[in-house]
């Protein structure tokens, strides 16, 4: 009788649900550790030297605070080392828990400040332009009857782009040079706030199978088009105000606001407020669950829920942090034009809502398949 050898499944090799979450938490808080080492023997290039660079700068000089951030990161790695090396030790299990939510605190809020929002939000403007352009080829593409619409309105951005070339090309010798003398600051902001959503993974994954945080989830699902429809409403007065730089009547702005290359400007940030209109409400619409027929290679295919998790809840994280800095920095009435204090926890709500309903609260399964798919 021949021998076979057992069987092998994907359990025995595959990360466990906890194991996932705390490797990107290694990575992330060894890049940090990396960085804010280098910042450290760089003062010229450091952003957490300004007085507005992290939210911390209200209680640290700049060099501790880089330091004390180093630090921070080099005992995550060590403890998400050691959970990894060690996944049944007792103690090292209940250190984690505790040492997550330092790590989230710390590098989603205590880390950012006001450049953290003028860092997203011009990122995320220059994005439109590419994804509207990829937006309107998909679409002709794979939709006849829109062919000719489509086409009419590329001959117009074209020619609206040949018409006012000038600001066009004045405004890309000012902000691309702008960003690039900002990289280190830039990636300052990225990578210590992903660090931060890292770190939140690992509490997502370690509480995910507790009754108290299942009941909140099926809470939080029932009311989650409620959630969506408040998160929405954040970007929407940033949004609608910034596009009176396209009057003779400009908010937000001084007179500089009437030169055409800061118009363009500060249309292109109203695009940026409302693409993220639209992507909060597709938490609730079905192209937020099904890739709808224009997508490219994964038309009528699921949207894997990680796929609007995981930016939703980056986003989420970044509006909390930048919170109390923005309050700082615009004051009262600024709270109402850009609302982080308000869209951070709606648009948290609505990510987690979110999460819920596309994982299936009722289902055995539930809420441990997100520490799975992370």
């Amino acid at each position: 009788m021949s021998q076979t050898s057992p069987p092998t499944t994907s359990r025995a090799t595959a990360p466990t649900a906890r194991d996932r979450p705390t490797r990107w938490a290694l990575l992330s808080s060894l890049v940090v550790a990396l960085l804010t080492g280098w910042l450290l023997l760089r003062p010229d290039l450091n952003a957490f030297l300004l007085p507005d660079g992290a939210l911390a700068r209200a209680w640290l000089s700049g060099p501790d605070l880089t330091a004390s951030l180093c630090a921070l990161a080099a005992v995550g790695g060590l403890v998400a080392l050691l959970q990894l090396a060690f996944p049944h030790q007792r103690l090292l299990g209940r250190i984690v828990g505790p040492v997550a939510a330092i790590q989230v605190v710390v590098f989603a809020v205590l880390a950012q400040g006001s450049g953290t929002l003028s860092t997203f939000g011009y990122l995320v403007s220059l994005m439109v332009p590419l994804i509207l352009v990829g937006l309107g080829i998909q679409v002709f593409r794979t939709r006849p009857a829109a062919r000719i619409v489509v086409a009419l309105a590329a001959v117009a951005m074209v020619v609206l782009i040949l018409i006012g070339r000038d600001v066009v090309v004045t405004y890309a010798g000012f902000i691309f040079p702008a960003l690039l003398a900002q990289t280190w600051s830039i990636l300052a902001v990225l990578l210590t706030l992903g660090s931060g959503v890292a770190w939140a993974a690992v509490l997502v994954s370690r509480w995910s199978r507790t009754g108290s945080l299942r009941r909140a989830t099926a809470w939080v699902t029932r009311h989650r088009r409620l959630f969506t429809a408040l998160a929405a409403l954040g970007p929407l007065p940033y949004a609608l105000i910034r596009l009176t730089w396209l009057t003779p009547w400009p908010q937000l702005g001084s007179d500089q606001a009437l030169d055409p290359a800061v118009r363009l400007q500060g249309l292109l940030l109203s695009s940026g407020a409302w693409l993220g209109f639209v992507l909060t409400l597709g938490l609730i619409a079905r192209w937020g669950e099904v890739f709808p027929r224009w997508f490219p290679v994964r038309a009528g295919q699921p949207v894997p829920p990680l796929f609007a998790i995981i930016p939703g809840a980056t986003i989420a994280l970044m509006l909390c942090g930048v919170a109390i800095p923005v309050l700082g920095m615009i004051g009262i009435a600024g709270a109402v034009v850009f609302p982080a204090w308000f869209w951070g926890p709606m648009l948290a709500l609505a990510v987690w809502g979110y999460a819920g309903h596309r994982y299936g609260i009722d289902r055995p399964a539930d809420l441990a398949r997100v520490g799975a798919d992370l």
